[in-house]
């Protein structure tokens, strides 16, 4: 029997800033002849006046790769991907020295399901340019993880890193990278590296989070909890190192963790779910706690956290973690 996955949850302070996903009502498909006729309207522009004028730009400046960008990503918003991609490749065709034109073109594909496709194009690039550019490195990094090519993914990732060593998210993505392949002390490293160049990454802390509590032995993670709590607060920490350790089927320690959590708050769902599915997995009943914790409780998981946390360099950063 496959356990069902709990949810992560992912906090800033008391703002939730999760990923929802939304239900959205599939459009009928058309036979083709119709499918065919309708692009051929949107391709001429019938119906849009911004395609017209897009259209208009590129015949009289054919040499205008924005312009065929601007027309690529507007097919897009109006719900043609194929004719969006068509026109990103049209565009990396035409123009090859366009980084920007094979990135669209990449995320395009891999919008369309085809991050193998993706990754070779972005390798592709990076082969024929003599010095490529960190972004398309990394972007090459992560089209390879995605297509499951972790050893390749992560010599892009180091040759990003090679060209400059001052970006968080670099190293936040070997990180993940390493994660990915299991080798969770290195991962450990490169995260701790992120946060040394931008203390602000709460991707990065989640990461390290989980990089620690999966090369911890013991049952009360205390290094993965004060990077969780960095990141967000303490209720969440406690929710996603149960998820955590529900995930490596400590059921027991999944369930302590979680019920503190709710000591904490009772407003966050996904903790009151993350319980329910531990329930269904152990056979125990969801014994709610008290309302709120008490000043002692607090205290005390205060200074577990507090007096646990590794030193880290605080240096701010700008950058933005890509994952």
């Amino acid at each position: 029997m496959i356990r069902p996955t709990l949810i992560f949850v992912a906090m800033l302070s008391v703002v939730g800033c999760g990923h929802q996903h939304t239900a959205k009502m599939k459009k009928p498909k058309l036979p083709p002849v119709m499918r065919q006729q309708v692009l051929n309207a949107v391709n001429a522009g019938d119906g849009n006046v911004r395609v017209r004028r897009l259209r208009q730009r590129i015949a009289a400046e054919p040499r205008n790769v924005t312009a065929r960008l601007e027309l690529a990503a507007e097919y897009g918003s109006m719900g043609y991907p194929e004719l969006e991609m068509e026109h990103y490749r049209i565009a990396v065709e035409r123009f090859p020295e366009s980084t920007l034109a094979a990135e669209r073109l990449a995320k395009s594909l891999r919008k369309l399901g085809s991050p193998g496709e993706a990754a070779d194009l972005m390798v592709g690039l990076v082969e024929q340019q003599g010095k490529p550019n960190v972004e398309m490195l990394s972007w090459a990094g992560i089209l390879l993880d995605e297509a499951e090519r972790l050893r390749e993914g992560e010599g892009m990732h180091r040759r990003a890193i090679l060209v400059t060593a001052k970006q968080d998210y670099l190293f936040n993505n070997l990180g993940y990278n390493l994660m990915l392949q299991r080798r969770f002390s290195e991962a450990a490293d490169a995260f701790r590296r992120a946060i040394e160049i931008n203390s602000a990454s709460t991707t990065a802390r989640n990461n390290l989070g989980q990089a620690l509590l999966e090369i911890s032995a013991a049952n009360a993670p205390t290094d993965a909890m004060a990077q969780f709590h960095r990141a967000s607060d303490l209720a969440i920490a406690h929710s996603n190192v149960g998820a955590l350790l529900y995930a490596r089927g400590d059921l027991a320690g999944a369930r302590k963790e979680l019920e503190v959590a709710l000591e904490y708050r009772r407003d966050v769902p996904q903790i009151l779910e993350n319980l329910r599915l531990v329930s269904v997995a152990d056979g125990k009943p969801i014994g709610m706690p008290s309302a709120q914790a008490t000043v002692w409780q607090k205290v005390g998981h205060g200074l577990k956290v507090a007096f646990g946390a590794p030193d880290v360099k605080q240096n701010n950063g700008s950058a933005e973690a890509a994952r």
